[in-house]
């Protein structure tokens, strides 16, 4: 594992609450309103490298032992990035740490994950990458750290590194900052987290007293998504402190069960409250960037289809690696050649769809809601239409596990 001690800015990456916020808004009665927020938003270009081609092993062919069922022909990838913004840092703040001096470095990402949307079938599926991954960087000849392509406003870099190591395709992009980050937390009155033993951080604060359901504010939860070689719990049958040895893997493992608890969390409280639903929409709308083809009505769409998820039944998953050393930098080499990351890259590269459903439907709030929405799908459905040409397609469906790396919390369906 990397033994980097610079200062990092991690978060986990909330910018998906942009499209729940909007769900729970389309909800009600406030539809054309949140179209016009929508269009005030942060926007960048995608422009992909269309000569650009996978390494060889990026590309899956669908095995043919996956069962084959109805293609997810609609469904989209979005990258979902994070940076720092400096205003947001109280320097008094006991959980300073978690920001670190951010100075005398560039633009990096240590958070880089894909999120793999189908609203026809309303699931997703999320895939991160290791800050440290050992990659050839795209429009260059050289290989480095994946985080090393990213430029908050000028993802393109990013993207191609992406489809040329692992040929998947990005179809928008989401950077959220600090600013967002805290101000979705708050909004939503905090995260809960369970935890089965005292835990703590000493680099970024972090400091849970004892097993409970603890609810994280602003800066505490970043000091809690940023940990990493600091993270550890009290074992009382040892008397020890316990250090989570896995290091960014271990975070990314808790960054991703954070983002589905934060989902939850605002669903759960947007739903009933239009304070909630605003404050939540205002610091998605000021502190974070899409590309410009993300549309308001494409955004309400997928708003819709994401608020009927289950939130718990998203699964996640880590591009696999191990730890060596080149030169004087340790770093994660990709090991994609095998059956659980074929059929991951699969899933991700739009060859192979979902095979469960994980979904959870609610009651609609009213009849008007309904037919509002129904009218922008179709709408949206004709338009796809339109612009595709290509036949109905079958592709196999697959459900790939891969085991949980690192100290996470348990199952505890109440702590919400």
């Amino acid at each position: 594992m990397s033994k980097y001690k610079r200062p990092r800015t991690h978060y986990a990456v909330l910018a998906l609450n942009i499209v729940v916020v909007v769900g729970l808004l389309v909800a009600g009665s406030g539809l054309m309103w949140a179209g016009q927020r929508l269009g005030a938003r942060q926007v960048v270009t995608l422009d992909r490298n269309e000569n650009a081609t996978p390494v060889d092993g990026a590309n899956i062919e669908p095995s043919d032992e996956w069962n084959l069922t109805e293609g997810d022909l609609e469904a989209k990838n979005f990258l979902l990035t994070g940076s720092d913004n400096g205003s947001c840092v109280d320097p008094d703040s006991p959980y300073a740490g978690a920001f670190g001096d951010r100075n005398s470095f560039g633009e990096r990402s240590d958070t880089i994950m894909i999120i793999r949307v189908s609203p026809k079938d309303n699931q997703a599926a999320f895939l991160s990458f290791p800050r440290d991954l050992w990659v050839k960087i795209a429009g260059s000849t050289r290989s480095n750290r994946i985080n090393t392509a990213f430029e908050r406003k000028n993802p393109n870099r990013l993207v191609d590194t992406i489809y040329e190591n692992f040929g998947i395709t990005v179809d928008h992009y989401v950077n959220v900052d600090f600013c967002a980050f805290k101000e979705i937390v708050d909004a939503v009155g905090g995260v809960s987290v369970p935890f089965s033993y005292e835990t703590r951080d000493k680099k970024t604060g972090l400091y849970v007293p004892s097993a409970s359901c603890f609810t994280f504010t602003g800066d505490h939860a970043l000091a809690y998504v940023r940990s990493r070689s600091g993270y550890s719990y009290f074992d009382p049958a040892k008397n020890e402190w316990i250090k989570d040895g896995t290091s960014d893997l271990g975070r990314i493992s808790r960054q991703q069960d954070f983002i589905r608890r934060a989902m939850q969390r605002a669903l759960d409280k947007g739903s009933s409250s239009p304070r909630v639903a605003n404050e939540l929409l205002n610091a998605a709308l000021k502190n974070v960037i899409t590309d410009d083809a993300l549309s308001p009505i494409t955004m309400l769409q997928l708003a819709q289809s994401m608020r009927n998820i289950n939130t718990n039944k998203i699964p996640t998953y880590t591009i696999e690696a191990l730890g060596q050393m080149i030169g004087d930098q340790a770093v994660l080499v990709p090991k994609i050649q095998n059956e659980t990351m074929r059929q991951v890259l699969a899933l991700f590269q739009g060859k192979a769809g979902f095979a469960a459903t994980g979904v959870s439907y609610d009651e609609p709030t009213s009849s008007e809601s309904i037919t509002a929405m129904q009218t922008i799908i179709a709408t949206v459905a004709v338009a796809n239409r339109a612009i595709s040409s290509a036949p109905p397609t079958t592709i196999p469906v697959v459900a790939p596990e891969q085991n949980t790396l690192g100290i996470v919390p348990p199952n505890d369906p109440n702590c919400r």
